[in-house]
């Protein structure tokens, strides 16, 4: 038999149950802006109904309803958005970062510019045009020692400004791997405290929240394999190996390891407890090691190889000529290096004899047995114009390099603007489930605060039935 106080425990119910769902919904509505907040929803649902069955249960006419509870509050997540989330961040991060570094090599050619290298060469070649027409002529031969300076100027910048760009992406190498450990020692942290309050019955919703905001920074850089527990924390592997496991967070470290035929000590990463080298192809992390040791080493590398065979190819035409003195040709180009080692593009310039003296540049060109030209006398311009001619080879070779450079990045661009595309659209999926929609909040409000009013007025009901009850009854006759 149903007590006499039921009333009041059934509105209290009532009231508690209300008054929890308007806390929710004025939490979601406080979060509406905060980076990662996942909407929240308070579960009703029936309590227990009376009497419970047990075998010494009198037979009634059936089970009477004891009110309302509120069987836990949810966080709203769409768990398969969440992981192609994370399966697609690391390739948005690594095409972005890829695209921005090949930006970056397109500006130092700076092709078509005025100040880039095929600029420079093609004054270089027509100063030689010119000197072939007036072979005896300083001024002319002036010029093309001053053009012929500005194009070893434009190699050499261009190659510092890779060398710089290298030097740059090996030192970002650390700060990534330092970011990842960061993230990883929260999210440990974050894996403790969530697993206590699982342990005591109840779900951190906050508390996941921001680790999973956190789990999504990580992916960007690296790409992450997340797999969930039985208590709500996360085990994270990164190439394999565990960056996170519970509690515990398994770091990373970077150490330098001296690359001869580059010349620099490249930064490599590794796990910090077993020193075996970790292999990060995807995400930020990925794409800067990518640039590093494939693109912009390829470009650095291609560069020195066609200013070698430039210079190889103008100094054996310009020896076959002779000087105004008479005397036969020497290297217009020499490499000079201070440690011993030496990389073309680097180290070319113009040879000092002739810086000094303009006059042996052997800009002339006979067929001495044929016996047209004597000794000490200038003949004429010709292999001036011999060695102006090397531009169709050689331009067209530089042309060739930038021109690859061009597609590589424009491809760059169009797989980043691709997964741009596909991330938001994940992104927009998830705020439909996870987002805060204020009208639907307001809705609810109002919702909640109606029940909770119709709650009070049943309390109210009850009160006045026991007054009635407890004060009233047995009055009359007295």
């Amino acid at each position: 038999m149903r007590t006499t106080f039921s009333g009041i425990s059934i509105a209290l119910r009532a009231l508690q149950a209300q008054q929890a769902s308007l806390d929710v919904t004025a939490h979601n509505v406080a979060n509406a802006n905060t980076p990662g907040f996942s909407r929240q929803s308070a579960v009703l649902s029936s309590s227990r109904a009376y009497p419970v069955p047990m075998l010494s249960s009198s037979v009634s006419n059936g089970q009477y309803g004891t009110g309302v509870q509120i069987s836990q509050v949810v966080r709203m997540r769409d768990l398969f958005v969440e992981t192609r989330l994370r399966q697609e961040n690391p390739q948005l991060g690594y095409w972005e970062t890829l695209r921005e570094g090949l930006t970056q090599v397109e500006l130092f050619f700076n092709e078509p510019g005025e100040t880039g290298i095929a600029s420079a060469m093609d004054q270089l070649w027509d100063s030689l045009q010119d000197l072939s027409h007036s072979a005896d002529s300083m001024a002319a031969r002036q010029v093309v020692v001053q053009r012929a300076q500005v194009f070893v100027e434009a190699v050499q910048n261009t190659r510092r400004q890779l060398q710089s760009l290298r030097e740059d992406l090996n030192n970002r190498v650390g700060v990534l791997v330092e970011k990842i450990n960061t993230l990883a020692r929260q999210i440990a942290d974050l894996n403790n405290q969530i697993g206590k309050v699982t342990a005591s019955g109840n779900l951190p919703n906050d508390l996941m929240d921001q680790r999973d905001l956190l789990l999504e920074e990580l992916s960007r850089i690296a790409e992450i394999d997340v797999t969930d527990d039985h208590a709500n924390m996360v085990l994270v592997t990164l190439d394999g190996v565990s960056l996170v496991q519970r509690s515990t967070a398994y770091e990373l470290e970077v150490y330098r390891e001296h690359d001869f035929n580059a010349g620099y000590g490249r930064i490599k990463v590794r796990w910090q407890s077993t020193g075996i080298d970790t292999d990060v192809r995807a995400g930020e992390l990925g794409a800067t090691l990518h640039l590093r040791d494939e693109d912009v080493q390829y470009y650095i590398n291609k560069l020195d190889t066609w200013t070698a065979d430039f210079a190889e190819a103008f100094n054996a035409r310009h020896k076959e000529g002779y000087r105004l003195d008479g005397e036969p040709g020497e290297d217009f180009f020499t490499f000079v290096s201070e440690d011993g080692s030496v990389f073309p593009a680097m180290h070319i310039r113009v040879n000092p004899d002739i810086e000094e003296d303009p006059g042996r540049i052997a800009a002339a060109y006979v067929d001495v047995e044929s016996g047209q030209y004597e000794q000490g006398q200038v003949a004429n311009g010709e292999n001036a114009l011999r060695l102006s001619e090397l531009r169709y080879r050689w331009t067209d070779e530089f042309i060739a390099i930038v021109s690859q450079l061009g597609v590589e990045s424009e491809k760059a661009k169009k797989m980043a603007e691709n997964r741009d595309v596909l991330v938001n659209h994940l992104h927009n999926l998830r705020e439909a489930t996870s987002g805060v929609n204020l009208d639907e909040e307001m809705a609810n409000m109002i919702k909640f605060q109606h029940a909770y009013n119709a709650a009070a007025r049943l309390m109210t009901a009850v009160d006045e039935t026991l007054d009635v009850i407890i004060n009233r009854l047995g009055v009359v006759g007295r």
